[in-house]
C-alpha cells in the first residue's frame, strides 16, 4: 500500500505505519525539508518504527551514513559490487577514471546534485567496441559517446 508522507500529518502517518509488517521508504534526502518538514523528525519516527520490530528499508541510519551519491562506491570491492564503480571529485580523476571505465562497458553516471532523477546519464560507446578486462584500455578523446538522460530520455552524442 502506498502512503504519502505529509509533514503536517506526521503523527497520523506513523500511527498508520505501525499497522504494517515492513516499510519501504521512497523519499529522497531533501524532499521533506524542501516541503517544509523536518527530516530529523521523520528519521526519528522511522527509528522508532524499527525499535518496535517493524522492518524499514532503507533505514534512516543507512540513508544518513552510506551517503546517496557514493553508496555504490563503498561496496564496489565487495562481492555484491562492481570494481569499476567510481566517484570523481576533480577533473583529473574524472578524465582518467571515466575513460578507463567507459572503455570497459556502458556506464550510468550521476551528477553530484539533486535526488529527483535529474542528471543521470546512460552512456555507451557509439562503436560498441569495449575491452574485455577492466583497466586494460581507456577511451580516446575522439571516441564518440551515445548518451541518454534518464529523467526525460533525451539523447545526445558527444
Amino acid at each position: 500500500q502506498l502512503i504519502h508522507y505529509v509533514h503536517q500529518e506526521h503523527d497520523k502517518f506513523f500511527e498508520t505505519v505501525k499497522k504494517f509488517d515492513f516499510v519501504i521508504v521512497r523519499c529522497n534526502p531533501g524532499q521533506i525539508k524542501a516541503d517544509g518538514g523536518d527530516q530529523g523528525k521523520f528519521d526519528e519516527g522511522m527509528r522508532a518504527v524499527r525499535k518496535a520490530g517493524i522492518q524499514v528499508w532503507p533505514s534512516a541510519d543507512v540513508m544518513e551514513f552510506m551517503g546517496a551519491k557514493d553508496a555504490l562506491c563503498k561496496v564496489a570491492t565487495l562481492n555484491i559490487g562492481l570494481e569499476d564503480t567510481l566517484a570523481y571529485y576533480d577533473a583529473a580523476s574524472f578524465a582518467e577514471g571515466f575513460k578507463k571505465t567507459m572503455k570497459f562497458q556502458p556506464r550510468v553516471i550521476k551528477q553530484n546534485r539533486g535526488s529527483s532523477g535529474e542528471g543521470i546519464w546512460i552512456i555507451k560507446l557509439k562503436s560498441g567496441e569495449y575491452c574485455k578486462e577492466y583497466g586494460a584500455e581507456s577511451c580516446k578523446d575522439e571516441d564518440i559517446l551515445d548518451m541518454m538522460e534518464a529523467n526525460d530520455n533525451h539523447a545526445e552524442e558527444h
